[in-house]
């Protein structure tokens, strides 16, 4: 039974060689990263079968739920995304013929975006499917885990209202100064 990726298996590896204090504590980080790469991956293979990605989904749901459409700042904003983002992924649906951008008739600065009858009716058809294979992702665990693993994934979370791991660079030792240049620069 595989339990870690391969490159999590390397880091493991490694950290246990130099024998880290803290192995463990690693090994269960490298299990949820392997765990999210394998939904994320098992996610991408369904949404490729609609030559969709997730952000490309995320924002075909925001659109349908708003018939009058949106700004593209607003659905960056709502999606999570960069403004620069939200341009490829708008590009590529409107490719795929899934929505429209819009000039506003008294004020051309100003563009909505607005899903065609094709997007809504993909929309339709993909979020009960998609939610029922979210439904089903980790059907192979016993509920009563599920719900202990939801409430540990909860608790770790706690206090942050998105799920951001904090970076503190207190124990990373200088680097020698060729590669300072060569990496830093």
């Amino acid at each position: 039974m595989k339990l870690l990726d391969l490159k999590y298996q390397t880091i493991l590896s490694e950290s246990q060689r130099r024998a880290h204090p803290k192995t463990e504590d690693i090994e269960l980080c490298l299990r949820v990263l392997s765990l999210a790469s394998s939904i994320n991956r098992a996610s991408s293979t369904v949404l490729n079968e609609f030559g969709l990605s997730e952000g490309r989904l995320v924002l075909l749901f925001l659109l349908s739920r708003q018939p009058s459409g949106l700004s593209p700042a607003l659905l960056a904003e709502q999606a999570g995304v960069t403004r620069a983002t939200i341009t490829g992924l708008l590009d590529g649906l409107e490719q795929q013929q899934l929505l429209v951008r819009q000039n506003n008739t008294s004020d051309r600065r100003v563009l909505t975006v607005k899903l065609t009858e094709a997007g809504h009716e993909l929309c339709e058809h993909l979020l009960p499917y998609y939610i029922d294979w979210l439904s089903d992702a980790l059907s192979h665990v016993p509920q009563d885990m599920r719900q202990r693993l939801s409430s540990l994934l909860s608790k770790a979370l706690q206090g942050n209202e998105t799920p951001e791991v904090k970076v503190e660079k207190t124990h990373s030792p200088p680097l020698p100064g060729t590669l300072q240049r060569s990496y830093m620069a």
